[in-house]
């Protein structure tokens, strides 16, 4: 027993004796400096322009209502709802039998009234009647062929004609409808010229101006990107909303698809242009006790060093850079409050303009 207990206290004693010398040996380093892990942002220019978003439903530059000229019964319908005219084209055809039978009454009078007003006209140059006969049949003369040229108008009317090249959206009556005067019979419109007419408010549309590009999403087409152009912004407010209308025009067909009315379209306007900057993720500022604003970038030793920056607009968690750093500078891009100057550093994620993406696959 006795030797057991002399063999224990001499391993005690060497293991004692082991510490105490590393303990005594100043220059032996246990420990290597651990890297901080970070996530980093290289500075490259963005657009931070402002945008304006708002949404409204497509519809045509120019709606016409087609009315009814006379009173009468429709006896032919060339035409529907989606069906394409061209200028000149036919539409419908009223009963007329009755208008061309006046008019034939008309001309005949128009007739008997000429040759009484060259018959007085010969007798007045010599003298043989008075000149207020001669006047009386000149009258006479002029009202038979007003009447004429009025029939033949309102048999004119007896045709309706398409005013210009359009496109039939409604059809409010059927081939047998009896019509009034000036009632509605078709609502068309020219679908080449289409438009989104959006209410903005003042603080926005004061940075929008005519011949300005926008970017449309329609809901029909979704992924699709089509493209318009604001072509008129309306000089006042509306007295109910305060809202002023922009007005987009856009082309029927894009990205070989068709555009139609009704569609919903949301639109995107630009507004204080700022499509090339210097900006940093806004939570990688920080501020002294004098409120100054500062950044750690990383140096070539991978190390942190504080940079005095002066900043600029804020807009979508990103603040704009003025002066301090240039393009091409890394800096801490996510929460460098618990972080101090000159510690080692190792960059774990890359922050881009969109999302955070992971170290090497910038």
């Amino acid at each position: 027993m006795k030797i057991i207990r002399f063999f224990f206290a001499g391993l005690l004693l060497a293991s004692l004796g082991l510490w105490a010398g590393c303990e005594s040996d100043p220059g032996t380093d246990t420990s290597a400096e651990r890297a901080a892990a970070i996530a980093g942002y290289e500075l490259t220019p963005i657009d931070m322009s402002r945008i304006v978003r708002a949404s409204s439903s497509v519809e045509p530059e120019n709606m016409v209502t087609l009315a009814s000229r006379m009173s009468g019964l429709i006896i032919e319908m060339n035409v529907r709802e989606g069906d394409r005219l061209s200028e000149g084209d036919v539409l419908l055809r009223f009963d007329i039998e009755e208008q061309q039978a006046e008019l034939q009454r008309a001309r005949a009078e128009l007739e008997l009234a000429s040759a009484v007003y060259e018959r007085n006209q010969t007798l007045f140059e010599r003298e043989a009647i008075s000149r207020a006969e001669y006047e009386e049949s000149r009258a006479n003369k002029r009202i038979a062929e007003s009447e004429v040229k009025l029939l033949e108008t309102r048999i004119g009317f007896g045709t309706l004609r398409a005013p210009h090249d359009l496109v039939i959206l409604r059809r409010h009556v059927e081939r047998g409808d009896a019509v009034s005067n000036n009632e509605p019979l078709f609502r068309a419109a020219d679908l080449n010229r289409l438009v989104v007419r959006l209410g903005i408010p003042e603080r926005d549309v004061v940075y929008l101006e005519e011949g300005q590009q926008t970017e449309i999403q329609i809901d029909a087409f979704p992924g699709i990107e089509f493209r318009g152009t604001i072509q008129r912004i309306f000089p006042s407010a509306d007295e109910n909303s305060r809202l002023f209308t922009v007005e987009v025009s856009l082309r029927a067909e894009q990205q070989d698809q068709v555009i139609r009315p009704g569609y919903l379209a949301r639109v995107s306007m630009d507004a204080e242009r700022r499509p090339s900057v210097l900006a940093v993720p806004s939570e990688a500022l920080l501020a002294s006790e004098r409120d100054e604003r500062f950044v750690y970038i990383i140096n070539n030793e991978n190390r942190l060093e504080r940079r005095d920056v002066i900043t600029g607009i804020e807009r979508r968690n990103w603040t704009e850079i003025l002066e301090g750093l240039e393009e091409g500078n890394t800096v801490v891009g996510s929460n460098p409050s618990n972080l101090r100057e000159n510690i080692l550093v190792n960059v774990t994620r890359w922050v881009e303009n969109d999302a955070p993406q992971v170290a090497g696959r910038r």
